[in-house]
C-alpha cells in the first residue's frame, strides 16, 4: 500500500495553474479597523462526527468582506463564557464550518450551542499560498485536520492534491470524519490509527516516514500536535523539503496586539504572521517548546 501511495505522490504536475491563494496586501488604517469587526452568527447545526470530533456550522448574519483562505481562522465569542480561536474547516455562501473536539469550557459551550447566537471575528491570519508547479501531500493529526480540509478542497479544485494523511487514536474517533472530508473535498482520507483498528497501523508521522523518502517535486503541509510537526519537519528536511507547518498556540486577541502568541525568539506572531510557517522559520521554537514540556525527539 505504501509503495502505491508513494508512486501516486511523486507524480509531477507540469501544467501551470494560476495561484488562487495569495498573501493579502498590506492593510490600510481603515482596513485595520475592519480587521477586528465582531460579526453576529447563529449556530445552525452541531453534528457529532465521532466519539471525539464534532462539526459546528455557523451562519453569518453579516458577511465577510473577503472569503476565508486556507489556514485562516476566526475568534468565536461565546457570550459570558469564552473567546476562542478556531480554524475554518470549510466556508460557503455565508456559512463557516468548525471541526473541533471538546477541550475546555469554550469548546464545551460551542458543542452545546445549536440555535444560539455567537460573535465571530475574522477571517484572521494569512491565507496559505500554494505553488502551481508541485503536488501536495497534507498530513494532519487529530483536530489538526481542521485547516487541512479547506486547503485540500482548494488544492483538489486546482488538480494539485496528491494525498491527505490523517492520524487519530482509535476506530471510535474516526466515525463519519472521512465521509465529511469527502463531502467537502471530493477526495479520500488516508487514515492512521494508533490502536491499529482502522487503516494504517500507527501515527500519521509513522506513515509519513515511510512515504516521504520516495517523493519528488512534492510540497508537504502538516497540522497537528507539536511533536508530530517536529517529526514531519525533520523527515521532510532529510529529503530536501522545507514543509509548511500550521501551528497551534495560545491566541488571546487574534489581532496581533496582546503578544500572547509570539513564537519565542523568532518574534513572529502566530495570529498575524501565520498560522502557517515554513519549518525552517519555526523549528527551533518548536523544539524549545518540546524540551520545556519534557518531550523526546
Amino acid at each position: 500500500m505504501v509503495g502505491l501511495l508513494a508512486r501516486t505522490l511523486s507524480t509531477d504536475v507540469r501544467e501551470e495553474v494560476i495561484h488562487r491563494f495569495a498573501e493579502p496586501p498590506k492593510l490600510s488604517l481603515f482596513e485595520e479597523d475592519k480587521y477586528g469587526v465582531l460579526r453576529h452568527a447563529r449556530v445552525s447545526r452541531v453534528r457529532r462526527l465521532s466519539r471525539r470530533y464534532l462539526l459546528a456550522e455557523l451562519e453569518l448574519l453579516e458577511q465577510f468582506e473577503d472569503p476565508p483562505g486556507p489556514a485562516q481562522f476566526v475568534m468565536i465569542w461565546l457570550p459570558g463564557i469564552d473567546y476562542i480561536p478556531m480554524s475554518i474547516a470549510n466556508s460557503d455562501e455565508g456559512r463557516i464550518h468548525i471541526f473541533f473536539s471538546v477541550r475546555g469550557e469554550g469548546t464545551r459551550a460551542l458543542a452545546n450551542s445549536k440555535g444560539k447566537m455567537v460573535g465571530v471575528v475574522g477571517p484572521l491570519g494569512k491565507p496559505l499560498a500554494v505553488s502551481a508547479r508541485s503536488k501536495y501531500v497534507l498530513i494532519a493529526g487529530g483536530t489538526g485536520l481542521a485547516p487541512i480540509i479547506k486547503l485540500a478542497r482548494g488544492l483538489s479544485d486546482m488538480g494539485l492534491l496528491a494525498a491527505v494523511i490523517w492520524g487519530t487514536r482509535a476506530r471510535e474517533d474516526v466515525g463519519e470524519v472521512p465521509f465529511y472530508f469527502k463531502e467537502v473535498t471530493g477526495c479520500n482520507l488516508t487514515i492512521c490509527t494508533e490502536d491499529c483498528s482502522v487503516g494504517f497501523c500507527g501515527r500519521a508521522a509513522d506513515l509519513a516516514e515511510e512515504v516521504l523518502p520516495d517523493l519528488e517535486n512534492t510540497q508537504v503541509v502538516a497540522a497537528g500536535p507539536n511533536d508530530m510537526l517536529i517529526t514531519v519537519a525533520d523527515l521532510s528536511m532529510r529529503v530536501g523539503i522545507d514543509p509548511v507547518l500550521i501551528l497551534e498556540s495560545m491566541v488571546e486577541c487574534g489581532l496581533g496586539v496582546c503578544g500572547r502568541c509570539v513564537l519565542g525568539s523568532t518574534g513572529l506572531r502566530l495570529c498575524r504572521d501565520g498560522p502557517a510557517f515554513r519549518a525552517s522559520e519555526v523549528m527551533d521554537y518548536l523544539v524549545d517548546v518540546a524540551l520545556r514540556r519534557g518531550q523526546k525527539h
